[in-house]
């Protein structure tokens, strides 16, 4: 008998452990979850690029692939802007929904900063060319600094007043050029 009541304590004591360590489990699981979730929505606006209601910074005029000289000032109206590295796969994925967003906004309405050297860029530069200014830079370069990029793609509209009216890693989720 003393064994029956010695077996059903330790069992007793196995099943608690094994309640707690259950409990201990889910509620690590619905932590990663949530953080899964975070990631899958994309980055928040403040952690790829400079939140909306900033200004970019002046910066250094930078020649675009058509040699045209760029500054803070010529960002005049309202901009779509994207920077985008060929090494990044949502680049990739990123960059078509960007010329779609251009070619419907008009000419002049957009400015891409490829990253990269002109060799690297070749293909992103040949996309990107007919419907926006194309800036390739080095990573941290001028207009890096100037938005705040932290991550690719980096995307925003730029208001009349050169404000950052929308940002974010996703093209769709922008407002029209329009509505800004």
């Amino acid at each position: 008998m003393p064994y029956l009541v010695v077996a059903n304590v330790l069992l007793g004591i196995v099943a608690v452990a094994n309640l707690i360590f259950t409990y201990g489990v889910i509620r690590r699981l619905r932590e990663h979850t949530s953080r899964l979730d975070t990631l899958a929505s994309g980055p928040a606006n403040s952690d790829i690029m400079l939140a909306p209601g900033a200004q970019p910074a002046p910066f250094e005029p930078v020649l675009t692939t058509a040699d045209e000289p760029l500054d803070r000032d010529a960002l005049v109206g309202t901009t779509l802007v994207g920077f985008f590295s060929p090494s990044c796969a949502p680049c990739r994925e990123q960059a078509p929904r960007f010329v779609e967003r251009a070619t419907a906004a008009g000419p002049g309405r957009a400015l891409a900063v490829a990253v990269g050297t002109p060799e690297t860029v070749h293909d992103l530069v040949t996309l990107l060319e007919p419907v926006a200014r194309v800036v390739v830079e080095v990573e941290d370069g001028p207009l890096h600094r100037a938005f705040g990029v932290q991550g690719y793609p980096a995307v925003c509209v730029l208001d009349g007043d050169g404000r950052i009216g929308a940002s974010g890693s996703v093209v769709d989720r922008l407002p029209e050029l329009s509505a800004v």
